[in-house]
């Protein structure tokens, strides 16, 4: 099983431009069964916790250094959970925006 970090590596979505691959991912986590979407929300918000738990410790103006780090760092942290969680329904998110596009 691979580790995809961005849409733009899963072979499936190599045909589509970024807002047709995000619109098929949107689709494909909408697909996921609850307790599969709670761990994978679960496993975007332990880390993130942590994260600004240390970035509280930071004094000073060094706290606005962390606090952009930890901004720019979450969608980068986040994304490859999303999508590596959603792969199972990749396909059927993919027949389903065909679909939509044929109508």
């Amino acid at each position: 099983m691979a580790l995809y970090f961005s849409s733009r590596s899963i072979p499936q979505l190599k045909a589509y431009s970024f807002t047709e691959r995000a619109m098929i991912l949107s689709i494909a986590q909408e697909k996921m069964p609850v307790p599969r979407r709670l761990i994978c929300n679960l496993a975007k918000l332990v880390p993130i916790c942590v994260i600004f738990f240390l970035v509280v410790e930071v004094e000073g103006w060094w706290k606005l250094l962390a606090l952009l780090v930890a901004g720019i760092g979450y969608p980068l942290f986040t994304q490859p959970i999303n999508i590596n969680m959603s792969m199972p329904y990749i396909d059927k998110a993919v027949k389903q925006f065909e679909a939509q596009r044929s109508q």
